[in-house]
């Protein structure tokens, strides 16, 4: 009996050790692709998926940890490896969250959506936008309908969602509803900021935010973007600007996170906001295009 409890605190510990070791590589992995170390990113993703398989095996309730493969499954597609691998990750990532999702859906639902956000832009990747389009629709549907322990998660998801949409859209010359669903995830996702901080972010609040938050912030950047960029050409000057608000505070807190990228992406479209913004206030000094 003394040594079956050793045996069980021995367990216990090495896999206390590794759920620490899994936490400290995912969160790794995700730093440094917000600071655009993708080969580094790829390496902390890929021991976080070797450890949350370990976990998983070898737990004597693996439940306990299938939250943890599936999310490792999800960060590993993103960073590291080709389109196809990408997909196959995906698909088994998809399939836990399936099952996680049927036995509480209000905690994991979400997740399972994300999931194919993140296989619609892998089909996108591969050649397939029109395929990648019609599955970013039936997604946006599905997070209209979802259940959410955390409603801003929901909403996010779903504003992200409509950024790819927007994009791939854009992508084959759709551009009124390219537009329109980029500004519906640019108008949602500055809800949610605006509910995470009444009085305004400060400065490093993107360090401090929830994960879904971090992972978000790069498409959302790229997002308004390319809205104050179409807006400008079309000389829209106030919805230009608007965009460029929204561009600007983003990419300064990427920035903030630190890396000469994105520093460098945060001034120059600090640049082109400031042009965008003194074109609005005197609209009739400047030509559309």
């Amino acid at each position: 009996m003394f040594m079956a409890r050793n045996e069980r605190s021995a367990r216990h510990l090495r896999h206390s050790t590794l759920e620490r070791r899994y936490d400290f590589h995912l969160g790794e992995a995700i730093r440094a692709a917000l600071q655009g170390s993708h080969d580094k990113a790829a390496g902390h993703s890929g021991q976080a998926l070797l450890i949350s398989r370990e976990l998983y095996a070898d737990a004597a309730d693996p439940g306990r940890h299938q939250p943890g493969l599936a999310a490792a499954l999800c960060a590993h597609a993103r960073y590291g490896g080709g389109t196809w691998q990408a997909i196959e990750l995906l698909t088994e990532s998809a399939g836990h969250y399936a099952a996680l999702a049927e036995a509480d859906p209000a905690l994991y639902e979400v997740p399972r959506i994300d999931v194919l956000t993140r296989i619609a832009l892998a089909s996108d990747a591969a050649g397939s936008t029109a395929d990648a389009i019609s599955l970013l629709r039936e997604v946006v549907g599905m997070y209209l309908k979802a259940p959410a322990a955390d409603a801003d998660e929901r909403d996010l998801g779903l504003a992200r969602a409509r950024f790819h949409l927007g994009r791939c859209l854009l992508k084959t010359g759709m551009d009124s509803d390219g537009l329109a669903e980029t500004e519906a995830g640019l108008e949602l996702a500055g809800d949610v900021l605006d509910r995470m901080h009444p009085q305004g972010p400060g400065r490093g609040w993107l360090g401090q935010a929830p994960r879904y938050l971090q992972l978000a912030a790069p498409d959302w950047a790229a997002a308004a973007v390319r809205s104050m960029t179409l807006h400008a050409q079309a000389g829209r000057w106030p919805q230009a600007a608007a965009a460029a608000r929204a561009a600007t505070g983003v990419s300064a807190a990427l920035a903030e996170l630190g890396g000469d990228t994105l520093r460098d992406a945060h001034e120059k479209i600090s640049a082109r906001a400031a042009e965008i913004r003194h074109a609005a206030e005197s609209p009739s000094r400047f030509r559309s295009g």
